[in-house]
């Protein structure tokens, strides 16, 4: 008798945790446009170094240039989405999307995971931070 209360509360339970576990579905987006732009990242000096110090470690001579990925997304049932990604180095798998494309994407805890095949026809997948988001349709 007490086997099958277990059973029961524990079938419950899961049944519960189920129905309220996110629900991560996949979303068709398309792409309406895309834009790169570089930027500099400002010089950050290191805490321990004073004016007069020129060591390698404490003097900077050039700013790093990023690239950042901006596209506007669109939805199935027609809410756009700007989404930007930053290039930091050659390694980075952020990568400008081409316009009037549909791609497969999932709403993530930290931004939009969008995934595309690299030029080598590999399946990528990026996530990209929502910088806005609106409810009206565009045409």
């Amino acid at each position: 008798m007490a086997c099958r209360r277990l059973l029961f509360i524990v079938t419950f339970f899961l049944a519960a945790m189920t129905s309220a576990w996110p629900q991560n579905l996949p979303l068709q987006i398309k792409v309406l446009s895309a834009e790169s732009r570089q930027f500099q990242a400002a010089l950050i000096d290191p805490p321990d170094c004073n004016w007069k110090d020129i060591s390698a470690y404490c003097y900077s001579s050039s700013p790093q240039t990023y690239v950042e990925n901006t596209m506007v997304v669109q939805e199935a049932d027609g809410k756009s989405l700007e989404v930007e990604c930053t290039v930091y180095n050659q390694w980075s798998p952020c990568a400008a999307l081409p316009v009037n494309h549909s791609f497969q994407a999932a709403i993530e805890k930290h931004g939009l995971e969008i995934r595309y095949p690299d030029q080598n026809g590999k399946m990528r997948k990026q996530l990209y931070e929502i910088v806005s988001g609106n409810g009206k349709q565009t045409s």
